[in-house]
């Protein structure tokens, strides 16, 4: 576009009373007037897909010729298996700090006349053969640091002919021997034994599962539904030899969900924390990764600050709330501490949030909920004080005890966990105490990882924790798309199987984390993260803890992928000098069967990700919506749609149409100034249609092309209380509100205005969308758009189908108040549900009380909202009447 300067003082308001005397545009190309100046004006244009975009990922992790894999403690007992028949030789890869060693037996127990063979013994520095479980070395050699906790190390054992032999590697050579011993007499081997000795843990790799093919093959369906809009779907296959290879592709962007509050914040920051330490923890971080990944931790640092409060706490919106946060102030507190090692962290801050956690401990051990826990799912156990109190001792053991105030406060919050073991019933409270007593080293911790392992649910190869602790879905946790594609599987389950993976390489038990491995794979997004800001922190903390637990360094795999459509065929290869480059390729026509083949050696994490449009909202929304649009009355409306009206007897529609356009094109800026004073008030509520409220919920609520949000108007609605409205960002022509949450008892409405910038033709409809942030399966959506009426529905069109519009009687608009309406936040309302007035900015300050419908409030004040929304009263009983 073109801006021009003019010399006269006058020159604009003869331009625009030209236009609207509707003088022609060639009188205007005869205008004397001369430009002193012209200037030329860039505005970007954002191309959006029709209809709602809807994605999955197919993501599984595989390991060809998977090997059998044992995890020894550090007690010196030998766990025996029982060798195929004709084997007289084996590789095996170890991962130790010190002595790790082999047993040779006829049985499957320790016998007086066995062969021994320690790797690394006396402290890593010696490799020898005895011939008695602990006996004097019959043979033995040197080997300083031939063992190492950070990677696997291979190694080969024979016993043919007599000779009993170990060397270096996978292959039996002779120039890779360490030592070898001449049996006296013959050795009956039938069973291998494998232990560490004390102060040491293991991890063996030794030979392939009797069950497991050579190639790992695998048929899956790429499906989409029948009513999408055709063109719009998208298929990608991706591979990569690293379990956290999507995450290192997507630092800067591993969920598609806004960050305007101080938890969402951390996804910037934790994740690149995790990589960090495994990339670095396995040799492999280059100085390109490292650059990128400490830029994004500065950045989340510096913006994480800003949700600071006074007292050293952290909490959601920082001081706009009335307390700070426990949970996020341990959340932030730890997340700190793990990036020392890799930017500078102010120890002021921590000491800060530490002495505020610190301080807030009750008597018991116990910490309190303080300020909002805007994730339900850590609210469970007696009133969430276990889950809490779990959480909290494991962000200050990660964070680093060094005072003894700290030792102090640790031990009372493991008296406390120890004290309720009983208490915890639920899988997520179960999985979290298991972890915070394994990092505690408490004697109980072993109750509590039985007690886990006992809610697991293993299945094909695949172990999780649910919900329900059963393969039943719960109807309310079941999201099922009107498209046929179903999503079971909530962020909190993503989050407790995280937890009980990070307790088993805590423990060191790479066999029974393998599995859980196998299940959180499958659960990513297509970006590398999940669904959400914490399980996705949570679990990538326990994928890079594996990460760095099982990495064995080599890897070299052939995959081949074929579509029944007999359009795509592909082969990879993985090798040690790919692994970390993700390897794409667009299928070219779904639906389709894909078939899938790997053989070699290693494992591999294999993505498909299909994208496509469905024209309609889901058909289980997990939210009421209704939308109303007002515009001005048609007398006020622009004068371009008469210049349509008043077509000539000697001129057609599309000449009309081309003059309104010459008109609104002008190179005369004076010339389309009131066609673009178009003003519009857009009113949506939004109510929960589950039992209580969402967890922190978002509203996003885009707007027409060309238009964008006035501030004053969403300033107004930040201003008032009433309706639970923590903040507001406009991004682009989006405008996103956050709730602490939204309730079922009543509509939270907000009304806010639009001006229009440009001129956009062809209007479309606009889909509003709210959702759960932490559990992003429940939602709605709701489209919008003008009426048949409306002039923006004539807008640079010819044609009497142009534009796609509404009717008036629209079934999205909801009921409007019939009375005058002054209420910034709108008059849209419910047949049975008013709008929401009784919010309360209470906190979780205060002691609890019981209220006389026999529930436990936070506080006082969280008793009266309660009263209020349920339009009954409320009073304040004895404690004992609510036990």
């Amino acid at each position: 576009a073109k801006a021009f300067a003019y010399g006269g003082t006058n020159c604009c308001q003869d331009g625009m009373q030209t236009l609207k005397n509707g003088k022609h545009l060639e009188d205007i190309y005869m205008d004397k007037r001369t430009p002193v100046g012209v200037d030329y004006v860039r505005s970007s244009v954002i191309i959006e897909p029709e209809g709602l975009s809807r994605e999955y990922t197919y993501s599984v992790f595989f390991c060809p010729n998977e090997k059998i894999h044992i995890s020894t403690p550090n007690k010196y007992e030998y766990q025996y298996m029982q060798k195929p028949a004709q084997m007289t030789h084996f590789d095996i890869a170890v991962k130790a700090h010190n002595d790790a060693h082999l047993a040779l037996s006829s049985g499957p127990h320790d016998m007086a006349e066995m062969a021994e063979i320690v790797i690394g013994g006396h402290q890593n520095t010696k490799t020898w053969i005895s011939i008695s479980k602990m006996g004097e070395p019959v043979v033995s050699r040197d080997t300083a640091g031939i063992l190492s906790w950070d990677e696997f190390r291979s190694f080969w054992i024979s016993w043919k002919n007599g000779i009993i032999q170990v060397g270096h590697g996978t292959r039996v050579l002779n120039e890779s021997i360490i030592v070898e011993w001449t049996v006296p007499k013959q050795l009956e081997v039938k069973y291998i034994g494998f232990s560490t000795g004390w102060g040491s843990m293991g991890e063996f790799k030794i030979w392939r599962k009797e069950e497991t093919d050579e190639n790992h093959n695998e048929a899956f369906t790429l499906g989409v539904p029948h009513n999408i809009i055709p063109g719009s779907e998208r298929a990608t296959a991706s591979i990569i030899g690293d379990v956290m290879g999507p995450t290192l592709n997507n630092l800067d962007n591993l969920l598609r969900l806004p960050f305007g509050c101080g938890e969402q914040n951390m996804i910037h920051f934790a994740p690149n924390v995790f990589v960090l330490k495994y990339l670095q923890k396995t040799k492999q971080l280059s100085h390109e990764v490292e650059s990128e990944a400490t830029d994004y931790l500065v950045q989340g640092y510096q913006r994480q600050l800003t949700y600071k409060r006074q007292d050293g706490s952290y909490s959601a919106f920082g001081e706009r709330d009335s307390s700070g946060s426990m949970w996020l102030t341990a959340f932030v507190l730890k997340s700190f501490a793990q990036s020392r090692g890799f930017i500078f962290i102010d120890p002021k801050e921590l000491t800060a949030a530490k002495d505020w956690i610190i301080q807030h401990q009750k008597e018991d051990g116990s910490f309190p909920a303080m300020g909002r826990i805007l994730n339900k799912d850590i609210q469970g156990g007696i009133h969430g004080k276990i889950s809490l109190t779990a959480y909290v001792v494991a962000s200050l053991l990660e964070t680093g005890v060094t005072s003894e105030e700290e030792r102090t406060a640790v031990d009372k919050a493991k008296h406390f966990l120890e004290s309720n073991l009983y208490s915890a019933e639920d899988p997520y409270t179960t999985a979290l105490i298991a972890y915070a007593l394994t990092l505690l080293h408490s004697p109980s911790a072993a109750v509590m990882l039985r007690k886990m392992n006992s809610m697991a649910i293993t299945q094909d190869g695949f172990t999780h924790w649910s919900l329900t602790g059963t393969l039943v879905t719960d109807e309310d946790t079941f999201m099922g798309f009107n498209d046929g594609l179903s999503q079971s599987v909530v962020s909190a389950e993503v989050e407790m199987t995280s937890y009980a993976l990070l307790t088993y390489t805590l423990l060191g038990d790479v066999a029974s984390a393998l599995p859980v491995v196998k299940w959180l794979s499958q659960q990513r997004n297509a970006l590398g993260g999940f669904s959400s800001t914490q399980d996705t922190c949570v679990a990538l903390q326990a994928l890079a803890e594996y990460a760095i637990l099982s990495y064995v360094g080599g890897v070299n795999l052939t995959i081949s992928l074929a579509s029944t459509n007999l359009d795509y065929q592909e082969t990879f290869e993985l090798n040690k000098m790919n692994k970390k480059v993700l390897q794409t390729a667009v299928i070219p026509s779904i639906p389709t069967g894909l078939f899938v083949s790997a053989k070699g050696e290693g494992c591999c994490l294999m993505q498909i990700d299909v994208t496509y449009n469905v024209p309609d909202p889901i058909a289980k929304p997990a939210f009421q919506l209704l939308v109303n649009l007002k515009e001005p009355k048609s007398e006020q409306h622009l004068q371009a749609p008469n210049l349509l009206r008043s077509v000539s007897p000697d001129e057609n529609r599309s000449e009309a149409l081309h003059r309104e356009r010459a008109l609104v094109d002008d190179d005369d800026p004076a010339s389309d100034q009131d066609h673009q004073e178009y003003k519009v008030i857009l009113e949506t509520c939004t109510r929960w249609l589950h039992s209580g409220s969402s967890n922190m919920a978002v509203l996003e609520v885009p707007l027409f092309s060309g238009f964008r949000a006035d501030i004053e108007s969403l300033e107004q609605l930040l201003m008032n209380k009433q309706i639970g409205l923590k903040r507001y960002e406009v991004d682009g022509r989006k405008v996103l509100f956050y709730f602490d949450e939204i309730p079922s008892q009543c509509m939270t409405c907000v009304k806010f205005q639009a001006f229009r910038e440009h001129i956009v033709g062809k209007t479309a409809p606009v889909p509003i969308k709210v959702y759960d942030y932490y559990e992003p399966a429940f939602e709605a959506t709701r489209f919008y758009n003008v009426s048949e009426n409306s002039p923006l529905a004539r807008e640079l069109c010819d044609g009497p189908t142009c534009n796609e519009v509404e009717s008036s009687a629209s079934q999205w608009v909801g009921f409007v108040h019939s009375g005058p309406c002054n209420n910034i936040f709108g008059c849209l309302e419910d047949e049975y549900f008013e709008q929401c007035m009784c919010s309360r900015d209470c906190g979780y300050d205060g002691e609890p009380v019981c209220g006389s419908d026999g529930q436990i409030y936070p506080n006082h004040c969280q008793m009266e909202v309660a009263s209020c929304r349920n339009n009954t009263r409320i009073e304040q009983m004895p404690m004992s009447q609510c036990s």
